[in-house]
């Protein structure tokens, strides 16, 4: 099985492939490191909650700086 942080580099090679996936760390920041967009970043939400089948609320989202902030308080759905 897939650890989260290999979904998300998944994830972000469609959404962002100019990122090297060796600079996607779980503690990598998403704007400063990663250099995401908040509408990059909600895709990445988006799909890592349909990929680990978890719930991440909007105002996680929105306060996460890392992927490890995304998943932190996941809530594995049914």
């Amino acid at each position: 099985m897939s650890s989260t942080l290999d979904k998300a580099r998944e994830i972000l090679a469609s959404l962002a492939p100019e990122i090297p996936e060796d600079e996607i760390t779980k503690d990598a920041d998403l704007k400063e490191v990663l250099r995401l967009d908040p509408v990059t970043i909600y895709a990445l939400a988006v799909n890592l909650e349909r990929a680990l089948k978890i719930q991440i609320p909007d105002s996680q989202i929105e306060s996460a700086c890392t992927i490890a902030d995304l998943v932190a308080d996941e809530t594995v759905g049914s």
